[in-house]
């Protein structure tokens, strides 16, 4: 049972991730260009990059310069600086702070289309897709009457539609999307990557490889793309080979979180505890919103006996992914075993059902008819 639990988690790696970024320091920025990206580099496999990338967790002064750097952006009378300080409050796992600080954008510039579209992705992270649509509506009626769009604008737009349509129900309509502006733009190696996790999520492997490997053909550096061939060798059972493709992602982006969290599983089959438990820490560090990072290292911290640090972590992954349902049953997994709390491991249980992850559900279900079974023989 709890090997086939923990496989769900492998399949559910998230594709992309958000590095922590050094402090943002532009003055000036060009009008049409993305603020914190690379004036010179507006094309869509780099649109993403505004953000400078760590090889390393950043430092206690690092971490100290970017939350005074918040502070006297958050008070600037330029838009730019508050969108850095929203960017920074966001990299140090402040999400309040950072939907504070790009609410204050917005009431100053209703149709600041960076805002707009950095929030879609804030309510895309915490699974509230009604959220994320009404920012996209906004987005769209301010692309719609502009005569002339900048280009990254658009396909930022066409993606994070794609994102919510993966999230919701209508995954056939996200597929299209990413479909086309794989098309309209082959060198956009995110949109393989994210349209392939779709896929592998659904168990569509061979479907999944083909489009992985076609971005491969545009980019043979991205780590995501990369990170996916090993979990598809995982989901095959070849463990030799997803480990030298996670560690060949890794190789070309040391703080890619996803890579970070499947060695560390990896490692945790192995029973090399220290190892899995250094990949965690930095990926929690380099990440502090990403809740898989969490999840694993409370099933790490569970197998090391180290239950209440366990249940912390697993804990902390529901504060900031508060309808993810792997946490939900890993930790009422943790409560039913270890603190014989059967009330509360229940209603975890209960939660799950809700999940759009049948096997997921089904593992649930088993459980709750298990605690259900002990009580009457009490």
């Amino acid at each position: 049972m709890k090997a086939l639990a923990l496989a769900l988690l492998f399949i559910s790696i998230s594709c992309a991730h958000t590095p922590t970024p050094k402090p943002i320091k532009i003055e000036k920025v060009e009008p049409g260009s993305f603020v914190g990206s690379d004036p010179a580099a507006l094309e869509s496999a780099k649109i993403f990059e505004w953000q400078r990338y760590y090889k390393n967790p950043p430092s206690s002064t690092d971490k100290a310069e970017m939350a005074t750097q918040i502070q006297t952006d958050g008070k600037s009378s330029s838009i730019s600086a508050q969108l850095r300080a929203a960017r920074n409050a966001l990299a140090l796992g402040d999400r309040n702070r950072s939907k504070n600080l790009y609410t204050d954008v917005l009431k100053r510039d209703s149709e600041n289309l960076d805002a707009q579209l950095e929030m879609t992705h804030i309510y895309l992270g915490e699974n509230d897709s009604q959220r994320a649509f009404d920012y996209l509506t906004s987005v769209k009626s301010i692309l719609d009457k502009t005569e002339r769009p900048d280009k990254d604008y658009t396909i930022r737009y066409r993606y994070a539609l794609a994102l919510a349509y993966l999230k919701g129900k209508t995954r056939a309509d996200g597929h299209k999307i990413l479909t086309d502006l794989i098309e309209a733009e082959p060198s956009f190696t995110l949109a393989y990557a994210t349209l392939a996790q779709s896929y592998l999520e659904n168990g569509k492997v061979e479907l999944a490889e083909f489009i992985i490997k076609r971005g491969l053909d545009q980019d043979t550096n991205d780590p995501r793309l990369m990170n996916q061939l090993g979990i598809m060798h995982l989901k095959a059972g070849r463990t030799t080979e997803a480990k030298d493709w996670i560690q060949k992602a890794l190789d070309k982006d040391p703080s890619f979180v996803p890579a970070l969290v499947n060695r560390a599983q990896l490692a945790m089959q192995r029973r090399e505890f220290v190892l899995a438990e250094n990949d965690l820490k930095k990926a929690c560090e380099l990440e502090p919103l990403n809740p898989d990072a969490y999840i694993t290292r409370g099933i790490l911290y569970r197998q090391m006996g180290k239950v209440t640090a366990a249940k912390s972590s697993l804990e902390h992954a529901m504060e900031i992914s508060p309808l993810n349902s792997y946490a939900r049953f890993q930790l009422a997994g943790l409560l039913q075993d270890e603190f014989k709390d059967k009330t509360a491991a229940l209603q975890l249980y209960y939660d799950v059902l809700q999940s759009s992850d049948v096997e997921l559900r089904n593992l649930a279900n088993i459980q709750i008819q298990s605690i259900r079974d002990s009580r009457l023989y009490q």
